[in-house]
């Protein structure tokens, strides 16, 4: 059985994850299609590149992903990225490094003819074509050129000294939990298990510790610092939304200050 998964910007209202769905099972026997997420903000490629960063190597070695998110610069090439024995068909959009920098095993430009003389879905015209190539074992000379590298983006860093964390938001869920990009062995590294605040881009909370669930016992500050599945820090309020009541966005401030 072949696995396919989708992560688009396409969202849910429209027919486009239906036509591509369509076209995948028609194109490669036994395929099951999995929906990591269609609601990735548009042209929001930090967003899914957490997503995933997160979600996609969790599959069984072979999966194929389709990522397609919308670029700005038309331009941009299309590749597959093999990693870690999966293989991801992608726009080169700066998305790709940021998800696998240089660690990645090969990378194909696509050169395959599209399904249609317009370009306005190349994830119908062609990463579904790729993908049944991909899953019926044929060449990856049949798909392009081989190449050496993607093209780089800056990471969002975090900066750290021996008494304060200056992180950033890379990405708020549905509940409006905010996840930093710091992860907990760098946080447990610098604390020391020492109280600490954390600044936000309206107000400061203190913080005694880090908890290790959505327990907030008598914390009355209701705001929680805490580690996510994805082992990422995670900002979170008592049975509230710290996006909607913090005005939190993706790529804010946050510094978390030692005592």
């Amino acid at each position: 059985m072949q696995i396919v998964t989708l992560t688009t910007d396409w969202g849910t209202n429209d027919f486009f994850s239906g036509m591509v769905k369509g076209k995948l099972y028609s194109s490669i026997p036994n395929v099951q299609v999995v929906d990591i997420t269609h609601d990735v903000s548009h042209f929001d490629l930090v967003k899914a590149s957490f997503i995933v960063k997160n979600a996609c190597p969790t599959f069984p070695d072979g999966t194929i992903h389709i990522i397609d998110v919308c670029s700005f610069d038309t331009e941009d090439a299309f590749v597959v990225v093999e990693y870690e024995k999966q293989y991801y068909i992608c726009t080169d959009n700066r998305l790709p490094y940021t998800v696998f920098g240089d660690r990645f095993t090969s990378v194909t430009e696509i050169e395959m003819f599209r399904e249609s003389n317009f370009y306005n879905f190349a994830a119908y015209d062609l990463f579904c074509k790729v993908a049944a190539h991909i899953a019926n074992g044929l060449p990856f000379s049949e798909i392009g050129r081989q190449r050496s590298e993607l093209k780089k983006s800056q990471p969002i860093s975090y900066i750290c000294d021996n008494d304060s964390i200056k992180a950033h938001i890379m990405y708020i869920d549905a509940y409006g939990n905010a996840y930093l990009n710091v992860k907990y062995e760098q946080f447990a590294e610098i604390c020391k298990n020492r109280p600490f605040s954390v600044t936000t881009q309206t107000r400061q909370y203190n913080v005694v510790k880090l908890l290790q669930s959505y327990d907030y016992g008598n914390n009355e500050a209701g705001l929680i610092l805490t580690v996510s599945s994805t082992g990422y820090l995670q900002i979170a309020l008592k049975i509230a939304s710290a996006e909607q009541l913090l005005n939190l966005n993706v790529r804010d401030n946050v510094i978390i200050k030692f005592q």
